[in-house]
């Protein structure tokens, strides 16, 4: 009786002292919630020792708010979600360069198994000289317009290949009692993605070579671009109220109820079909949705070409660098383990070549994603370099749309930043 008395104190003492050395790190982000459980339950499974505390919140405003207060007060988490580009570089004196640390964790070669549009987005707004890594890619988007496959059959309507389908569709959709094309507005993120679309449509990578000072905000083509951005909201394509709208969770609650007819998302949006049930018909096994590319606005353009490339990545902060926990859990979460849960969530596209989905996948899902990969090598770059060019054309998005400013004087104060921002470096 006293042996087993003893026992049952040693192993509880055991017990306790592991979990008083049991390392805590801290994540934030906009990832998926039930997504990153299945990534921490796996990394965990696998690092016992290590703890993770995850905190999700909206992109906009909450997470971008949550940064900025965390970052002026010192107390931001040990790894934090990142777009490539301008977030990044917003927080770039916040967060520790991991050439280092990914060399030894990957090999010397490592960054070669990223994608060449990842790769270059990594390094976007870098000061002249800096080759560091401040963000680790997790997964790859191609931007496109999804629509319900079933409300188009329904109102006798194809993808559309011209300006007038376009014009059409969302006509049709909004006289059956839909919205037509959802946009969240009120999102800076959104309506670059869809100026993106348009701006490569008249001059495929003008809108980088514009960023690099290579070529003017303000010529003819990023014009042209910005008229067609405004027409969209003349035209009926987008619904009324879209200046105050947003794209989450509003428009893809209502995009996977069914009452929406097309919307401008990324290959991320397979990821609803994985979501906790009850699904809706259309979202089930994704089921409801197919996509197609955004048409020509002007005859003898072609179809926007596939734009994107890192969907979300993450960064060690300076306080994450202190723990040697985090860097352990960002290289499982972006190419490891916690990376294996979020493919298999079809969460988005892998940014790390030599990684695909696992599991129950329907065919339709499959060639959705195989048509994504194909374009992904060929993407053309959706991010920015800059925090203060990113918010000029945001704010001059919203002005155009508003019908509060011109395309060019808006152009003119994008070109106005980029010049500042360019010469800062």
């Amino acid at each position: 009786m006293l042996f087993l008395a003893t026992t049952i104190l040693a192993a509880a003492l055991y017990s306790a002292s592991a979990n008083a050395e049991q390392k805590e790190v801290t994540v934030w982000s906009w990832f998926v919630q039930s997504t990153m459980e299945k990534s921490i339950a796996a990394f965990e499974k696998a690092h016992p020792d290590i703890k993770v505390k995850y905190t999700y919140y909206n992109y906009s405003p909450e997470y971008i708010t949550a940064l900025k207060a965390a970052a002026a007060s010192g107390s931001l988490p040990d790894v934090i979600g990142l777009q490539p580009g301008s977030l990044t570089q917003q927080y770039r004196e916040n967060l520790e360069a991991v050439n280092d640390r990914a060399a030894k964790q990957w090999g010397d070669k490592w960054a070669d198994k990223v994608f060449p549009v990842n790769r270059k987005q990594m390094l976007m707004g870098n000061p002249k000289g800096d080759e560091n890594y401040y963000i680790i890619p997790q997964e790859s988007q191609v931007l496109c317009i999804w629509y319900n496959r079933k409300i188009f059959e329904k109102l006798n309507l194809s993808p559309p290949k011209t300006y007038a389908d376009l014009k059409a569709a969302a006509k049709a959709l909004t006289d059956g009692g839909y919205i037509p094309m959802f946009q969240g507005a009120a999102d800076g993120w959104q309506n670059e993605n869809v100026f993106l679309m348009l701006a490569n449509q008249f001059s495929p990578g003008i809108v980088d070579k514009a960023q690099a000072g290579e070529k003017p905000w303000t010529a003819p083509e990023l014009v042209a671009a910005m008229k067609a951005w405004k027409g969209l909201f003349d035209d009926g394509i987008f619904q009324q109220g879209a200046l105050g709208a947003h794209a989450y969770p509003t428009g893809a609650q209502l995009f996977a109820q069914g009452k929406v007819g097309m919307m401008a998302l990324g290959s991320w949006w397979m990821q609803e079909s994985k979501f906790p049930p009850p699904l809706s018909e259309y979202v089930q096994n994704m089921e409801g949705f197919d996509f197609f590319y955004l048409p020509p606005v002007k005859d003898g353009n072609s179809a926007s070409p596939p734009v994107g490339g890192i969907d979300i990545g993450y960064g060690l902060t300076k306080n994450g660098s202190k723990n040697p926990g985090a860097w352990t859990f960002l290289a499982e979460l972006t190419n490891g383990v916690g990376l294996q849960e979020a493919l298999n969530d079809l969460n988005d596209l892998p940014a790390f070549d030599g990684n695909a989905p696992k599991g129950d996948i329907t065919d339709h899902v499959k060639e959705m994603s195989a048509r994504f990969m194909a374009d992904l090598p060929k993407a053309e770059n959706q991010r920015f370099a800059s925090p203060a060019v990113a918010e000029a054309l945001d704010n001059a998005l919203a002005g155009v749309a508003a019908g509060s400013t011109e395309p060019e004087a808006a152009l003119a104060v994008v070109q106005a930043a980029t010049e500042k921002a360019l010469a800062a470096k």
